[in-house]
């Protein structure tokens, strides 16, 4: 499989007719959100990432670095510790991620695999799903995957689950984007392929892909019940370890009690 790669990025759409939009600010978060996935970078690997003049990307990292949130070296910027802060506020601020570590924590202890709670990313209308918790047992897929690790939705168990519960203009919209990129031969790329599998989803309550965001990487997801913004929770393997029966008859149970025990303990 090609190597996993940040999609480019536009900027905002403006908000013209909108007087409380900061198009500044707008700017300076793209600018942030670049350096997902990358170690450093300089000005013109960001303004091609963003889709923001190299002026603009320049001004936003002199900001930026005066603030602490960048440094820079050798014309290369990176992010500095003090984003981690803001990612620590959210972990502590949502009552499901503050409980659902230790969730997916024992579930990777009990059943040997990587487990992860996933939500939208919401910066890009239904695109990609974020990891908000994560437990890895050990690699299964090429990238390492961590808390705040993204992956698109039309191709992993967690993002199916999540297109699940979008109303149908939402799901639509999200649809005409097909064909989608063929990661596997076994991906699901057109519209009515993935239409059809996610009404299949949303009525049995649950998803599972088999090699297709990654040859031989299999995964299983459920919704969690009642939560106030879309939240799935999954188990990820390799295909030479487990099959499909062991997903279904192991793995399904024990996501479904698991999400079960973060409906009643977060929303009840």
């Amino acid at each position: 499989m090609p190597q996993m790669t940040v999609e480019v990025k536009k900027n905002p759409e403006p908000e013209a007719t909108d007087p409380r939009f900061m198009t500044s600010l707008a700017r300076g978060l793209e600018v942030l959100g670049a350096f997902d996935g990358h170690g450093a970078l300089n000005t013109a690997q960001i303004s091609r990432l963003c889709g923001l003049s190299r002026s603009a990307v320049a001004r936003c990292l002199f900001t930026l670095e005066r603030l602490g949130y960048v440094g820079a070296q050798g014309g290369a910027y990176s992010l500095t510790p003090a984003v981690l802060p803001l990612a620590r506020a959210f972990a502590l601020g949502d009552p499901l991620a503050k409980s659902a570590q230790v969730v997916v924590d024992a579930l990777r202890d009990r059943l040997g695999e990587s487990s992860s709670l996933a939500m939208f990313d919401p910066r890009h209308a239904y695109q990609n799903v974020v990891y908000v918790c994560r437990a890895e047992a050990a690699r299964i897929i090429s990238v390492p995957l961590l808390t705040g690790s993204a992956l698109p939705s039309y191709c992993t168990s967690n993002g199916r689950v999540l297109l699940a519960t979008l109303p149908p203009d939402a799901l639509g919209a999200y649809l005409a984007h097909a064909p989608f990129p063929a990661r596997t031969t076994k991906t699901l790329t057109s519209a009515s392929a993935l239409d059809a599998e996610i009404a299949q989803v949303r009525a049995q309550g649950w998803a599972s892909t088999d090699s297709e965001l990654e040859p031989g990487l299999r995964s299983i997801a459920v919704p969690i019940p009642g939560a106030r913004q879309p939240a799935a929770l999954n188990l990820a393997t390799q295909s030479a370890h487990r099959s499909p029966a062991w997903l279904m008859d192991i793995a399904l149970p024990e996501l479904q009690a698991a999400a079960a025990h973060l409906a009643r303990t977060v929303f009840q």
